[in-house]
């Protein structure tokens, strides 16, 4: 990989230098607290979904072996009596077992993406003290410049998200290509993931402006960086437990940019 610039850097040493901070115990400690978190409301939230989902085929099953039951008076119960050999088999034990082995393979992996969206709205909490960490710890004489107000901030998210859902809509029909269907689910949760990260560590170390120039010049290597991440955020855990280390691969490379564009030379001699 090539050098950027006089404070220059590579993908390879932003990790390197990542993990020898993150394996320190206080980041350790730090990324217990995403991690918990996201993990209760991931299981919960999947507990509900599983059991509105078995409740469903269960009610199937019961108005198609007594259509005079009071949950016959449904909706349900009408498309229950129109197709009662459908009924018959949705309330099988077979199709319960394979719908339920193929909802657990499924929405778990929905609900890995989900949880990694999750945890990195919780990580933006702390991402101010973890890049004030890196700061002293290697870069204490490259100034920060957060500048972004909370309502601004706020605004952002609220736009992304909207942007994230109109991409995510847009995109399921390739859910059932081959193939496609792997980037079409992956590609508005990268967005996503990309976009709050480098806005939360941008919006702690460069003012507007440079966060216009930056993210101009150096587009396809924060691109490269936060799509290792999200790779990396793929694996069951890392995804949450990983976050804190995220933020701070970020921040060794936004105040190395931020080096270069105000030509201040890094004098840490941990750097």
């Amino acid at each position: 990989m090539q050098q950027n610039g006089s404070n220059g850097y590579t993908e390879g040493t932003l990790f390197v230098k990542a993990i020898a901070d993150f394996l320190t115990t206080k980041f350790l400690v730090l990324s217990t607290a995403p991690f918990f978190i996201t993990l209760v409301v991931s299981i919960v939230f999947l507990y509900y979904l599983s059991g509105e989902f078995f409740d469903i085929l269960n009610t199937v099953a019961q108005i198609s072996q007594n259509p005079d039951t009071a949950a016959a008076q449904s909706e349900l119960s009408q498309f229950a009596k129109e197709y009662p050999i459908i009924s018959t088999i949705i309330g099988s034990f077979i199709f319960k077992t394979v719908a339920g082995t193929l909802f657990y393979v499924i929405g778990g992996g929905f609900a890995i993406l989900v949880s990694i969206l999750f945890a990195v709205v919780i990580i933006g909490f702390f991402t101010p003290y973890i890049v004030a960490q890196i700061q002293r710890r290697h870069y204490p004489n490259i100034e920060r410049k957060a500048t972004v107000p909370i309502f601004d901030y706020i605004i952002f998210v609220l736009g992304r998200l909207a942007l994230f859902l109109l991409f995510f809509f847009v995109s399921l029909p390739f859910y059932f290509i081959p193939l496609f269907n792997i980037v079409a689910m992956n590609a508005p949760f990268y967005f996503l993931f990309h976009t709050l990260l480098t806005k939360d560590v941008a919006g702690e170390i460069l003012d507007k402006q440079e966060q216009k120039e930056f993210f101009k010049r150096a587009k396809w290597r924060i691109m490269t960086t936060t799509f290792i991440l999200y790779l990396l955020s793929l694996i069951p855990a890392v995804g949450i437990f990983g976050q804190v280390f995220f933020v701070i691969v970020l921040a060794h490379q936004f105040f190395r940019e931020a080096a270069q564009l105000r030509n201040v030379q890094i004098k840490s001699a941990t750097a």
